[in-house]
């Protein structure tokens, strides 16, 4: 697969249907990345990001800031211990540019996670998980066909459909895989497996006939009616993951001790009496 190229659109942000405290958020976010963006072009898009974080609300512990922070901002890594950051600043220009990015990070975090909190039977509640992704081809169907420049030439084909927001939370899964390794209970294992297939999918082009345009109506369409369907299945893929890691808690190591009872709750977290599992 080509690796997808965003197209440069500084007012993205403000297509997507958010109300206007959201999208100032995510303009603020988009405005950072920007600012590093012009001195590392490895940080990524904001879609990407958000992809990121919802990984890093799925995952059964709680990552550390510190951690998954210049991990996501491609903060070269020959420069992590540079004696002349003792305040930790890096990636960012300053402190306060570090404040303003975090700040917004944690109000979308809150967002994300309340949706995920949420009990939702039908993607279409105002309380749903609702990603923050653009249709970055129908936005460029739309430029072309008005005869408009989003800015300079991509170097490659634009994003399917929440492809960046997919390798995003991917990238966690792989990043911290030892969080992620499935569990002995095999049909938890199972159904984690399938929820991530569901959110790989995305990560492929879409290569359906299009029938729809998200960003303008009025342009041809970029998003086939099978992207949109995988989308869903994601989505609630997303819900399933972020239920698995809430009733798991955080691995732990298998304990061999004659101090756990074989009748005990396993210390690995699994669910099942130690005798039939890290005892058996």
């Amino acid at each position: 697969m080509t690796e997808p190229t965003a197209p440069d659109t500084p007012d993205a942000a403000a297509e997507l249907a958010f109300d206007e405290a959201t999208v100032a958020t995510l303009e603020a976010l988009d405005e950072v990345l920007d600012e590093l963006r012009e001195h590392n072009e490895s940080v990524p898009q904001w879609e990407f990001c958000e992809g990121f974080m919802t990984a890093l609300l799925c995952t059964r512990r709680e990552i550390a800031q510190d951690d998954w922070l210049p991990v996501l901002l491609a903060r070269d890594p020959d420069e992590a211990d540079d004696a002349d950051d003792p305040e930790g600043i890096a990636p960012f220009d300053s402190a306060g540019q570090r404040t303003r990015f975090l700040m917004h990070w944690l109000a979308r975090e809150a967002q994300v996670r309340a949706a995920l909190q949420a009990r939702v039977d039908d993607l279409n509640d105002p309380s749903a998980l609702d990603p923050a992704v653009l249709d970055w081809g129908g936005m460029l169907h739309a430029a072309t066909a008005s005869g408009q420049a989003l800015g300079p030439e991509p170097t490659g084909p634009a994003p399917s459909y929440a492809q960046m927001w997919a390798l995003g939370f991917l990238a966690v899964t792989e990043i911290w895989a030892d969080d992620w390794a499935p569990p002995r209970d095999k049909e938890i294992a199972a159904d984690i497996a399938d929820a991530l297939d569901c959110i790989d999918v995305l990560t492929e082009d879409d290569r359906a006939p299009p029938a729809f345009n998200l960003f303008d109506e009025q342009a041809p369409p970029s998003i086939s009616e099978q992207r949109m369907n995988d989308f869903g299945e994601a989505l609630w893929a997303v819900y399933d993951l972020y239920g698995i890691a809430q009733s798991l808690g955080p691995r732990v190591d298998p304990v061999h001790s004659s101090k756990v009872g074989r009748n005990d709750p396993c210390p690995c977290g699994s669910g099942k009496k130690y005798k039939k599992c890290c005892g058996a």
